[in-house]
C-alpha cells in the first residue's frame, strides 16, 4: 500500500483553502450532473432528503450508515429519472447524495456534535471521473489491489493512455465512465477511500479540487468554482430542510 500521507496533507491544505474562499465545489458537481435529470427534479429530491436525513441520527457504524446509503441511491433511482426518462446509473446517482450527506452532516448543524463525529467517520467520498483517474494514474497499484478485481466493465485507462490524455479535456468520456459504476465497484471504492483516510473519508473529496489543478491546469473545463451562494440549489434545499427539521426525532 502506498503511502498517503502527502496526498492527505495536500487535501487538508486545498480543503482549507476552499473554506477561506467560501468555495463550493459540490455545488458544481452537482451543477453539471442536474442537466442529466428530469426537469424540476428537485421538489423529489428534497423529499428524499427529508426520509433519508430522519434516520441518520440512529446511525452508529460504517455497515449501518453503508445500508441506509444503498437504500438512499436506491430510492433516489426509482424516483428520479434521467432526462430521457431513463434511470440513472449508480454511479451518477451517488452524486448528489454523497454530496446532500456531507453537507447535512458537517454545515447544516443538526446534529450533535457527537452524532456529527461519528458519521463524519462513515461517509463516502463523492465519486468522479476527475477523481478517479488521478488515483489511478497516481496510485496505480493500489488501484488493481483494490479496484480492478470489481471493475469489469469500467478498466478506465492504463498508464500509457493516462499519459497521452495528459492535459486534455476527458470530462465528456470521465463522465460518461460513471454509468459503467455499480454497486459492487461502488462500494470497492468506498473501502478503499477508507483505508486511505478512516478519520474522515469525505476529506477525500478535495481530490477532486487538487486533480483540476495539476492534471486538467491548462483546461479547467468545469469553470471556476463557484462562491457558495445561499440561492444555489443545496442552500435553497438545506433552507427548506431546516425549517421542517427543528422539532427532535
Amino acid at each position: 500500500m502506498y503511502d498517503y500521507s502527502s496526498l492527505i496533507r495536500s487535501c487538508h491544505d486545498r480543503e482549507e483553502e476552499e473554506a477561506v474562499q467560501d468555495i463550493d465545489t459540490g455545488a458544481l458537481i452537482l451543477g453539471r450532473l442536474s442537466g442529466k435529470l428530469e426537469r424540476d427534479f428537485f421538489p423529489k429530491f428534497q423529499e428524499l432528503g427529508w426520509q433519508f436525513s430522519r434516520r441518520l441520527r440512529s446511525i452508529n457504524t460504517a455497515d449501518e450508515f453503508d445500508t441506509h446509503h444503498h437504500e438512499f441511491v436506491t430510492a433516489f433511482r426509482d424516483t428520479i429519472k434521467t432526462r430521457h426518462g431513463t434511470i440513472i446509473s449508480y454511479g451518477e446517482a451517488q452524486q448528489p447524495i454523497n454530496i446532500f450527506l456531507k453537507d447535512y452532516v458537517d454545515n447544516i448543524h443538526l446534529l450533535g456534535s457527537s452524532e456529527a463525529a461519528r458519521l463524519r467517520q462513515c461517509l463516502h467520498v463523492t465519486m468522479d471521473g476527475v477523481m478517479i483517474y488521478y488515483l489511478q494514474s497516481f496510485f496505480y497499484e493500489d488501484y488493481l489491489r483494490h479496484i480492478a478485481p470489481h471493475n469489469d466493465a469500467c478498466g478506465y485507462f492504463d498508464n500509457g493512455r493516462a499519459a497521452h490524455f495528459h492535459h486534455q479535456d476527458l470530462s465528456q468520456s470521465q463522465l460518461t465512465q460513471l454509468l459503467f459504476i455499480g454497486r459492487d465497484n461502488y462500494y470497492a471504492w468506498q473501502n478503499w477511500f477508507r483505508l486511505i483516510y478512516p478519520n474522515r473519508p469525505s476529506l477525500l473529496d478535495a481530490i477532486w479540487s487538487i486533480a483540476r489543478q495539476t492534471l486538467f491546469a491548462k483546461g479547467l473545463y468545469w469553470g471556476t468554482p463557484s462562491p457558495k451562494d445561499e440561492h444555489s440549489l443545496l442552500g435553497k434545499f438545506f433552507r427548506l430542510l431546516n425549517m421542517g427539521q427543528n422539532e427532535v426525532f
